[in-house]
């Protein structure tokens, strides 16, 4: 066990990871770890790869999808630091979210011209003034973020200044997806004098990752925003005004005769300006710049502009190949489009250069579809799945087979029969249940059900308009209830209560996934399939834009309820598909599910009859077929078992 290790022991699927790490770290490997909720993935990575980059002098980039993520983070660097005194670090987020201007723009892309123009003209005193004292006290502990902010403003300095000088003379940098994975990382990495090849990247939370790096290069224009910029631009130029009015008419106007979305060509900006201009040569590249010159004036004063979204939406559009999709949509919410297909246009380069990284998370299954997106050299990964830490036994997963969501069999009947299981499961449950549905639509049609029949349970019912104060609130409802026959919430599967929280203390006794979220064949998502198809094949292309996404969503979920080992509740699954082979197969080894009618004797039998051994038997009795995918009957049990195997292979 390395020294680094934080911790006195370590647990035996740990143990496993943290060899594969430090091995994958010391050899210049890429090592895509799927590590269930438990093992310890934080110091595990940490552990890996500050023993190596001691030993030859790299700097570890630990990346996190969300602030929220950091506070574990450096509480682990503490211990490690109570243990190795030569390990120091920085905690870091966005140069926004630490800015101390009062003045600031809160438009990220208005404040972006805002900073830059204030730190050029010499304009910000937190920049200006030195921060050689500050960084020594950075340096002399390991801060939280926000501790470190409170530091800085205090001594009249730059937080995020200060940050990056003394990362320059740090081992670890914990930070966003954004500091290597976007334009971000161009301007920092010169400032930690590092090259990219003295990186050790750790990703936490990998399962997001193509998405993140998708939203990198992805934008909506409608045309009235247009004309919010042409508002704006019509006190310093008149002309550029114009065209931005005249551009926003004729886009709609374009949009008027558009039904839903449609795949369009990235000529369609600069034909509707051949016809605005009037023969004058302007394209997108001139008006994007004119845009940018003045929303940089308008900057200057603190003040938000649309005009810089504007600039940026027409440097981008202007982008070309099968790797860029263009959409029009029309409606309500006219707009047009464009989409990064391909993170791996972004990422391939990263992964290439960097000296190696760990990407883990509970849910990054399987490993080799995020090589194939990420763009991996496949001579460099190490993939590898972890068993839970946690007693099998305390987690049942249930699968019905007279439901689903599918949308062909969708009806009020079927929502009716959803609702009545719902709340049959409300009455037997004790404690909390939280139910996440496909989509909103479906949440709503199933809530409507539910208000006409007697629950047993407080309902709490999730809306699109939730901010995360709103989700906050229902957690400790949540956490008020439980003790007083537990509340019953209602989200939507890939949102914030569905993965993003942490559930703690077994604050879920039953998770139901309300249907399988195979995503809506939406413009975008047909050019994923499309081009997923042409680039690895038809089977994978399928898999890669509508399984395996899905499925991801439901192992996401369904590891909120079992957070330690002493948490115990069940897992049921409202989908007949899964009972199939071509749906069972996407599931990962260790996710093994009972398909049983019986739903509420199987629930009864688990918080009530002593365990669930009868369903262990059933499931070893089943794996014969396994291998192959099959679904076979346990002998005189009335339900079947699904179990499947995953070969897990090192490149």
């Amino acid at each position: 066990m390395p020294k680094t290790f934080p911790f006195t022991s370590i647990r035996p699927g740990q143990k496993d990871f943290l060899k594969d790490a430090v091995l994958a770290v010391s050899e210049g490997k890429h090592l895509i770890a799927q590590a269930p909720t438990g093992l310890g993935k934080t110091a595990v990575g940490l552990a890996a790869s500050i023993e190596s980059a001691m030993l030859e002098d790299k700097l570890i980039l630990f990346l996190t999808s969300r602030q929220s993520q950091h506070r574990i983070v450096v509480d682990t660097l503490r211990k490690i630091r109570e243990k190795v005194s030569r390990v120091n670090a920085v905690d870091i987020v966005s140069k926004q979210s630490m800015c101390p201007q009062p003045s600031r723009p809160r438009n990220p892309r208005a404040f972006k011209e805002y900073c830059t123009l204030m730190t050029k003209a010499r304009a910000c005193r937190f920049f200006n003034r030195q921060a050689d004292f500050t960084v020594q006290k950075i340096l002399s502990k390991i801060y939280h973020v926000q501790d470190m902010q409170v530091l800085c403003s205090r001594e009249g300095v730059c937080p995020h200044k200060a940050a990056l000088e003394a990362a320059s003379r740090t081992r670890v940098l914990v930070c966003d997806y954004n500091y290597v994975f976007s334009s971000v990382g161009e301007k920092v990495l010169p400032r930690l004098n590092r090259k990219i090849s003295e990186l050790i990247v750790v990703i936490d939370e990998a399962h997001n990752l193509p998405d993140r790096i998708r939203s990198q290069l992805r934008g909506n224009m409608m045309p009235r925003q247009l004309l919010w910029g042409a508002k704006e631009a019509r006190g310093q130029d008149v002309h550029l005004a114009d065209i931005l009015a005249r551009f926003s008419k004729t886009l709609d106007n374009v949009l008027s005769g558009v039904h839903g979305e449609k795949r369009v060509h990235s000529s369609l900006v600069s034909d509707i300006l051949d016809r605005v201009t009037a023969g004058i040569s302007w394209n997108a590249e001139i008006v994007a710049e004119a845009c940018r010159n003045i929303g940089e004036s308008i900057v200057q004063n603190g003040k938000d502009t649309v005009l810089l979204d504007i600039a940026s939406f027409f440097s981008d559009w202007c982008r070309s190949g099968s790797w860029i999709v263009h959409i029009a949509s029309g409606g309500d919410e006219k707009y047009i489009g464009y989409r990064l297909l391909d993170p791996s246009v972004l990422s391939h380069g990263v992964f290439k250069d960097i000296h190696s990284s760990i990407l883990m998370s509970g849910t990054l299954h399987p490993g080799d579809m995020y090589a194939d997106l990420l763009g991996l050299e496949h001579d460099r990964v190490i993939l590898k799945a972890y068993s839970s830490p946690f007693p099998p036994e305390n987690r049942f997963v249930m699968v019905t087979p007279h439901l689903t969501t599918l949308y062909q069999k969708r009806s009020e009947s079927m929502y009716q029969s959803i609702a009545d299981e719902i709340a049959n499961l409300a009455t037997m449950v004790p404690g909390n249940i939280a139910s996440f549905f496909p989509s909103y639509e479906l949440l709503k049609k199933i809530a409507q059900k539910l208000k006409t029949n007697p629950l047993k349970k407080f309902l709490l019912v999730e809306s699109q308009e939730w901010d995360k104060a709103k989700r906050d609130q229902a957690i400790t409802r949540l956490q008020e209830l439980k003790a007083k026959g537990g509340a019953l919430l209602l989200g939507v599967l890939g949102g914030s209560l569905s993965e993003g929280v942490d559930y703690k203390d077994n604050l879920l006794s039953c998770v139901i996934i309300g249907g399988l979220p195979i995503s809506p064949p939406t413009i975008e998502v047909k050019a994923l399939h499309e081009y997923y198809s042409e680039k690895f094949g038809k089977e994978r292309g399928y898999q890669y834009a509508y399984l395996f996404p899905a499925f991801n969503k439901i192992l996401q979920a369904a590891g909120r309820c079992i957070r330690s080992e002493k948490d115990r509740a069940v897992v049921v699954i409202f989908d007949n598909r899964l009972t199939t082979s071509k749906y069972a197969s996407c599931l990962p080894r260790g996710f093994d599910a009972v398909v049983s009618k019986d739903i509420l004797g199987e629930v009864r039998t688990f918080f009530y009859g002593g365990g669930h051994g009868k369903h262990r038997d059933n499931q070893t009795r089943s794996r014969g077929s396994a291998a192959t995918h099959n679904v076979a009957w346990a002998e005189g049990s009335g339900k079947t078992s699904i179990a499947k195997r995953v070969s897990q292979s090192t490149t």
